[in-house]
């Protein structure tokens, strides 16, 4: 069977987008000082002084619930202050009920526009109206909130992070490295922002420049895996094995226990056709965790490459077991036992992975195959239409499902042909890799 030699982990790359994504700016415990602010404006009132203070002071001893019931009261008496509606709302987000926290944060920002178009706090309410519109993939409304914020306090790096997240979501890297670009210029000493925009570049096909992005980043936190991972990736995405061994064998070496860093080794040795040391990796990383999927498949992949047919499909199979829906060991079940001769067997794992993604139809090739095997000629037509149609007429795959799609038209005209041979010839399509 032969595997697929140039795959890169395009996987970690997006597990490292969604490690670095946004997190919202938390307003700073200043129950004391908002309270003195609240006497001296022109909103404090004796009908409500005593809910403003007594949710200021709940607010400050972390008792969110208490805050909000104290606050809406007084907001329901008719107090006005926008920093008041505002921390009400906050005080419903950090309960955990953002989406009846919105209410007050859009009330909010329109009071600030009126009575306090200066307060720090007015940013906020629309960032934390952008992230609410977001969450109800309302993307016009959340751009609209995330520029208001951003005109507020030119320096508001969780609006650049927030508003790249949204790019980043719907493909349009480029913009997303823009965003990315403007939080590390707002805060030159995080990672975050770096690290973001190395992700987006890397998504975008700048590669060099996502790796000057993670050098910066490195500089500012020498020793961080993550750091090290996507480093690692950047080198996996250029084939420069070397260079991402080297990445992993640093993580390693700084802990022992690093299970990315162990994947990792474990793919690059399978790259290198280095079999017994990528089933060394895996094998510690399922000596820790024995039902570690992404091990397990590895293994499996490894063994599969070895010759090792039945382990590979005994650890396949454990990766289907843990998770159904894991389309490339369906994919590579099906390739192991096409190659045993299980064709029924073979038929029910790629007919599985046509159903997990519908799109998918790079399998149709393999059960038209199947299908002359088994001399169900309709069927094998039915297939070899398909793969045509899914790898195009002039790759290398396409031509030969129409060379068999044309000798399998001539059997079905009772013309005598010698199949066989033409099968061995064309082979199949390579089967997926580790990750």
């Amino acid at each position: 069977m032969k595997l697929e030699s140039t795959a890169t982990l395009f996987i970690l790359a997006a597990a490292l987008a969604a490690a670095f994504a946004a997190e919202p700016p938390v307003p700073p415990d200043e129950a004391a000082s908002e309270w003195d602010d609240y006497l001296t404006s022109e909103f404090q009132n004796f009908l409500w002084n005593d809910e403003v203070r007594t949710g200021y002071e709940a607010y400050a001893k972390k008792e969110h619930k208490a805050a909000f019931e104290a606050l809406s009261k007084a907001i329901d008496k008719g107090c006005k202050d926008p920093v008041v509606v505002f921390r009400a709302g906050y005080s419903l987000r950090a309960a955990g009920e953002p989406d009846k926290a919105a209410g007050y944060f859009k009330t909010a920002a329109e009071q600030f526009a009126k009575a306090r178009p200066e307060h720090r706090y007015r940013a906020d309410a629309h960032f934390y109206l952008a992230e609410f519109y977001l969450k109800h993939n309302k993307v016009d409304e959340a751009e609209w909130e995330l520029e208001h914020a951003v005109d507020l306090r030119g320096t508001f790096t969780e609006a650049y992070l927030l508003h790249g997240d949204m790019f980043f979501s719907q493909g349009r890297y480029q913009f997303a490295a823009e965003q990315y670009q403007r939080a590390h210029e707002a805060d030159p000493q995080s990672v975050k922002p770096l690290m973001n925009l190395a992700v987006a570049l890397f998504r975008d096909g700048k590669l060099d420049k996502a790796r000057a992005a993670v050098e910066k980043a490195r500089l500012l936190e020498p020793d961080s895996e993550r750091i090290g991972l996507t480093a690692a990736t950047l080198a996996l995405a250029g084939n420069d094995l070397e260079a991402a061994g080297k990445e992993y064998a640093a993580i390693h070496e700084r802990d022992r226990e690093s299970v990315n860093a162990l994947l990792g080794l474990g793919y690059v040795a399978w790259r290198r056709d280095k079999l017994d040391d990528a089933r060394d990796h895996y094998t510690a990383v399922l000596d820790r965790h024995p039902e570690h999927v992404d091990a397990l498949y590895g293994l499996g992949i490894v063994e599969a490459k070895g010759g090792e047919t039945d382990k590979a499909i005994e650890h396949l199979r454990a990766v289907v077991a843990l998770r159904q829906d894991h389309r490339d060991a369906h994919y590579n079940l099906g390739s192991l036992y096409q190659h045993k001769g299980d064709y029924e067997l073979a038929i029910k794992e790629y007919a599985q992975v046509m159903q997990l993604d519908p799109s998918d139809r790079t399998p149709a090739y393999n059960l038209g195959v199947i299908f002359i095997r088994l001399k169900r000629y309709a069927e094998a037509q039915e297939y070899l239409e398909q793969a045509v149609q899914a790898f195009g007429k002039d790759t290398r795959w396409g031509q030969a499902a129409l060379k068999l799609l044309d000798l399998v038209i001539q059997i079905q005209q009772d013309r005598t042909l010698e199949i066989d041979k033409e099968l061995e010839r064309l082979g199949q399509p390579d089967t997926k890799s580790p990750e």
